[in-house]
């Protein structure tokens, strides 16, 4: 007899599933997503041995999802590219409301000391990268504007996510307009 294959990707959603219905890290565990994908327990534990690889697995996939939706645009003028960054962060977060949570959710929550060494490497080299386009971002920025690093970060990286915030926050959803709101603000504050 076959064995059944279930997809990673599906317990995963499971998994994002139940922090969107608990609010938090905390609900995430090996038993709900058993129970949430409706998969045999082997199944689960044979890809993720321990609730912190499991954890790991949903904070990396939605992290590397958001940067590689924005990895391409960070190149260009970099008002514009800023503008369009922003934008574009909240339409993911539109198109991605769980994954949005998981981020929002931070970090720290998702316990990263305890992640396998594999995991915590893989979420540290995207990490890296990621922080040298924000940083090449906001050199070209304080070039073209003068404007300070804490300016810069404010209005290009922070206002985005605190737009988003509010809705996400109170499991509602991201207003269409909003993408063209952040990046009119965006370019607003930050052309010479």
């Amino acid at each position: 007899m076959p064995r059944l294959v279930h997809d990673t990707s599906a317990m995963l959603d499971a998994a994002v599933r139940l922090l969107a219905a608990t609010g938090s890290a905390d609900g995430i565990t090996v038993a709900g997503v058993i129970r949430e994908a409706g998969v045999s327990s082997g199944s689960v534990y044979h890809r993720f041995p321990t609730r912190a690889a499991l954890l790991a697995a949903v904070w990396n996939r939605a992290a590397e999802s958001f940067h590689a939706e924005l990895y391409d645009l960070f190149s260009g003028e970099p008002v514009a590219a800023a503008a369009t960054l922003g934008s574009r962060t909240v339409s993911w977060c539109r198109a991605q409301p769980e994954n949005a949570r998981v981020l929002l959710a931070g970090l720290g929550s998702f316990e990263p000391a305890s992640w396998p060494e594999e995991s915590r490497t893989r979420r540290e080299a995207e990490q890296a990268r990621w922080d040298e386009h924000v940083r090449g971002l906001v050199t070209g920025l304080k070039r073209v504007t003068g404007r300070s690093t804490a300016e810069i970060l404010l209005v290009a990286v922070d206002l985005p996510y605190a737009a988003v915030r509010r809705y996400l926050s109170a499991g509602r959803e991201i207003p269409a307009s909003l993408d063209g709101i952040v990046e009119h603000l965006i370019r607003s504050q930050l052309t010479p």
